[in-house]
């Protein structure tokens, strides 16, 4: 009997202890969607020694893109110069997303969808590169911004 009392008093303990928080014990804090900055993008290109010239702020977007992003910026590459990319950087999933589905209806259209072979995301930013880049050059734009946050 004695058992059964110890045994019922051990799970009771457990019960109330597993629902507090123990001093010291840290609730686990939530990641914010936008981590990464231009100066991030800028590291990880010239770590990956990409051939970027004129990182230019540009906070307009052409053929009704949606204007959900906080904050673009264009680039020159040098072997297709004065061609390039941009890069955009979103404060949440719901923006980036209104930009992803402008893509998507670029690659619908047999008009347009050259122009967005080379999309590429890792958490807040976006990546848009040249057609005319190498699938070769691309990845190695892709790696890049993959390296952020590692």
């Amino acid at each position: 009997m004695l058992k059964r009392y110890l045994f019922a008093g051990l799970i009771a303990t457990v019960i109330v202890l597993g629902g507090c928080d123990l001093p010291g014990s840290a609730a686990p804090t939530t990641v914010p969607f936008a981590q990464f900055n231009i100066q991030h993008v800028r590291d990880a290109f010239a770590q990956a020694g990409l051939p970027v010239q004129s990182m230019l702020r540009d906070m307009t977007a052409g053929r009704d893109a949606p204007l959900t992003f906080n904050d673009r910026y264009i680039f020159a590459i040098d072997r297709i110069a004065p061609d390039g990319g941009q890069v955009l950087f979103f404060n949440s999933a719901e923006q980036m997303q209104a930009w992803l589905t402008f893509v998507a209806r670029l690659r619908a259209d047999s008009e347009t969808r050259r122009d967005v072979v080379y999309v590429y995301t890792n958490s807040n930013v976006l990546l848009q590169l040249d057609a005319n880049l190498l699938p070769a050059e691309a990845q190695a734009f892709e790696a890049a911004l993959n390296s952020l946050g590692s």
